[in-house]
């Protein structure tokens, strides 16, 4: 049998040590979660809406970014690729107060439900240099959402 020094070297050890431990452990845990917080990204409604021209003007600040354009539909096509699944091409032009205007790509997986000449809102991931198949694509923006917006004169 154990005497009672060794009982309470033992007693020391589980009771202290690894509660210690216990305690130790159970603060790097919560250490590593608040610090994993802090590099999570923040939740939103969306992206900010960003202007046509401030794209084509710096392009690689946008680079693999998630983008939202306005614009009128210019150009709607479908492509068929025979690499890929169709999917649908569009220049969206934005024009400015002054009257200059610009325009950007936008690609779309999916045939949207608007046509030529629309007003749309549309968003995706921006890039400078897309490849889809054969066809390469440059300032476009691959498009994940988009709505249609209603005129003022309606």
């Amino acid at each position: 049998m154990l005497d009672e020094n060794k009982k309470n070297i033992l007693a020391w050890f589980f009771g202290h040590f690894w509660g210690r431990c216990a305690g130790v452990l159970a603060g790097l845990a919560l250490l590593g979660f608040l610090l994993g917080l802090c590099r999570l990204p923040r939740f939103s409604r969306g992206p900010e809406p960003v202007s046509v021209m401030d794209l084509n003007k710096a392009p690689g600040a946008y680079d693999a970014k998630p983008v939202c354009v306005r614009g009128e539909v210019l150009d709607l096509r479908v492509e068929d690729n025979k690499l890929v699944r169709p999917y649908t091409v569009f220049s969206l032009q934005e024009t400015a107060p002054d009257g200059s205007y610009d325009f950007i790509n936008v690609i779309s997986l999916r045939l949207p439900a608007f046509g030529k000449g629309a007003r749309v809102k549309a968003c995706g991931y921006f890039n400078k240099i897309k490849q889809v198949g054969k066809d390469t694509y440059y300032n476009s923006v691959l498009m994940n959402k988009f709505e249609e917006e209603l005129s003022a004169e309606k």
